[in-house]
């Protein structure tokens, strides 16, 4: 038996892209407000717009889901919650949502909120659908990075349903795991602001090119491989593009989709058309990393585009029956095919000198229909022809009708509670902690001053704790978690990884790639089993101070922050396993990013300079932060100890550093 058949999930950057993807034949759509949305240079919608958008969804049966999808910082969350809360009422069908804290605070004020887990969250295994159900998580964005067995594991083991994306633009960091922007601009992508540094030109061994700027996704090729996954929603990248990329991208994987077919030549020359960055990529899903580079070429940016979007030209069929008589109201029952209202005029009808309007005429001004997306199709009318009764009472009763029609679903709501706050961790004494990639980098110095010490699962040592890999794929699970058995503790960085940590009883500690903004995450972290929470390098040192933990409060005070992590090789053109994993990135104006190996031939790539604090641990420890943590990557063992000593004396810099936010 074939499949049932996923949703089309559509972008909308505006209200004419929310038209085309209708007029496309989209299930559902997603678009965000003027805020916390993670493309906040779309057009989006203002005041006003996202209500007269979810009317629009409601009349054509189009499911809308809100992206409320950037990370909150606590003086930010009360507004994100009002947002939802508004948009809930007014007949929002789902959240996408990438920030833990938030999640809990829609639960408390929306009692049968749905939520998505956006694929910012870089929850990518069965494991981590688990720990999101216990959240209150209805849906799994998984990463565009899965291969299609992997997809298929997924969906076939994961208590959430699973929404992929099938078209458009690709990060090449795994999602949710990119502070490139942040750090080198100011421009955060945890905060909507990404300034796609990953399109900028590099010299990488010695070779100018673009060695991060992926190619776009187009999967329109495999959709019978996709249906036979199980997975729930196909989605389309594109918020911040034209209504016609909307529209041709959304009719063509509506065909694909309705007649269970792959794409044909034509079909995949229309996609490239209407937007292509060197045409496209199915890498990641096949599993062949190599060749997956592109940038947007002069040829691609002149060549013809399709024909311009001419605004919505669908309209939903209303039946409408209206009846007249004397000594009763009127009533005028109105049916789309989504829902059926009755309402009746304001005052019982008495018989007048003039007849009320005969069929001709009633039908007439029952079809004056502009301005809703309804059009008249049936049209039945009884009446006894004594009552008094007008064509403007007949405008005023289909003015009603549609109004019902367009209206928002009735909801309850929870009263608004005021947050008690968190409760925090008293004064403690600081605790040095750190992360190594080697384990020839832990000197006797570093066995003495660290209280606890991180290494790869790769390269564990006896009586140190384990680090595990920021992705780590549900076949490979089990294996990677033998390899930290008999750890005293581990660092995790997804969901489901903590799960997994408390539930085999080791002490855990939540990492920087939980992008923790605000108190709510912490307490949620805390409340799921960690000991202590690392906080975003992208916060200031008065943030994390206001910042409350029932926990341990973390922050990295020296090292080069992780700026990206890839599952492809950029050493190596995405070949794998190449042996040589190291390198160094050179940007436009001579900054140098080391590249280290990550699994299976991934990199991650480094700032150009660490974060130093030695000078400064006195502000760091009035902030709040109990686990010092350090970052050593490129450092030899006898530069590791020379860093030691000068954190030990308080010694202030010398050449180039990056500084904690005051």
């Amino acid at each position: 038996m074939d499949k049932a058949i996923p949703e089309l999930l559509a972008p909308a950057g505006s209200m004419t892209a929310l038209e085309a993807a209708i007029d496309g034949g989209a299930d559902a759509v997603y678009f965000g407000a003027d805020a916390f949305n993670a493309r906040m240079r779309a057009d989006n919608f203002r005041e006003g717009e996202p209500e007269a958008a979810l009317a629009l969804c409601r009349a054509f049966g189009v499911r809308a889901y809100i992206t409320l999808n950037t990370r909150l910082f606590d003086r930010q969350l009360p507004e994100a919650v009002k947002l939802a809360c508004r948009l809930w009422d007014a007949g929002a069908d789902a959240f996408i949502v990438a920030d833990a804290g938030l999640a809990a605070a829609l639960r408390e004020q929306i009692p049968d909120v749905v939520l998505h887990a956006s694929t910012q969250m870089s929850c990518h295994t069965e494991y981590d659908g688990a720990a999101l159900k216990a959240a209150g998580f209805s849906r799994m964005v998984c990463p565009r990075e899965l291969s299609k067995a992997s997809l298929a594991r997924l969906c076939s083991l994961s208590p959430l349903p699973i929404e992929m994306f099938v078209h458009g633009a690709h990060c090449v960091s795994f999602s949710g795991q990119c502070l490139m922007s942040a750090v080198l601009g100011g421009r955060s992508g945890n905060q909507g602001s990404c300034a796609q540094p990953c399109r900028l030109p590099y010299t990488l061994r010695g070779k100018k090119g673009h060695p991060l700027s992926l190619r776009d996704l187009c999967l329109a090729a495999h959709i019978p491989e996709i249906l036979d996954t199980g997975v729930a929603s196909l989605k389309i990248e594109g918020r911040q593009k034209s209504p016609e990329y909307v529209y041709t991208a959304v009719s063509i994987y509506r065909k694909l989709l309705d007649g269970r077919r792959a794409a044909c030549p034509e079909e995949m020359e229309a996609l490239r058309a209407a937007f292509s960055r060197s045409g496209f990529t199915d890498g990641y899903f096949t599993g062949s990393y190599q060749n997956m580079l592109g940038i947007r070429t002069l040829e691609e940016f002149h060549r013809e585009r399709p024909a311009a979007y001419g605004g919505l030209s669908r309209r939903v069929p209303l039946d409408i029956s209206l009846t007249v008589h004397t000594g009763a109201h009127a009533v005028l029952t109105a049916a789309s095919p989504k829902k059926t209202v009755t309402v009746c005029g304001d005052e019982v009808l008495a018989e007048g000198e003039i007849p009320p309007p005969d069929e001709t005429a009633a039908r007439k001004n029952a079809g004056r229909l502009g301005g809703t997306p309804f059009f008249l199709g049936a049209f039945h009318y009884k009446s006894d022809q004594k009552a008094f009764f007008t064509l403007s009472m007949l405008n005023r009763l289909r003015r009603k009708a549609t109004d019902a029609l367009l209206a928002p679903p009735a909801r309850d709501r929870a009263r608004v509670v005021q947050n008690a706050g968190i409760p925090s961790r008293g004064n403690e004494m600081p605790l040095y902690t750190a992360s190594f990639l080697s384990p020839k980098q832990v000197t006797p110095l570093a066995q003495r001053f660290f209280s606890e010490i991180y290494l790869p699962h790769t390269a564990p040592l006896a009586g140190f704790g384990t680090e595990l890999p920021p992705v780590l794929l549900g076949e490979d699970f089990e294996k990677i978690w033998q390899a930290a058995e008999g750890a005293p503790y581990v660092l995790v960085h997804t969901p489901g990884q903590l799960l997994e940590a408390v539930r085999r009883k080791i002490p855990v500690r939540a990492s920087i790639r939980f992008n923790v903004y605000n108190s709510r995450t912490a307490a949620v972290l805390a409340a799921a089993g960690a000991v202590g929470v690392d906080l975003s390098p992208e916060l200031s040192l008065p943030q994390m101070r206001d910042l409350q933990s029932p926990v341990s409060k973390g922050a990295v005070v020296y090292g080069r922050l992780p700026l990206m992590y890839t599952v492809r090789c950029a050493l190596s053109d995405g070949g794998r396993n190449c042996g040589d994993c190291g390198g160094w990135l050179t940007d436009r104006k001579g900054a140098a990013f080391p590249v280290t190996g990550g699994d299976g031939c991934g990199n991650v790539i480094w700032n150009s300079v660490p974060i130093y604090m030695a000078d400064r641990l006195d502000a760091v420890r009035a902030a709040g932060i109990v686990r010092m943590h350090f970052l050593f990557t490129t450092e030899s063992g006898g530069e590791c100890d020379r860093i030691i000593r000068a954190y030990e004396a308080g010694i202030a810099p010398v050449g180039q550093i990056l500084r904690m936010k005051k």
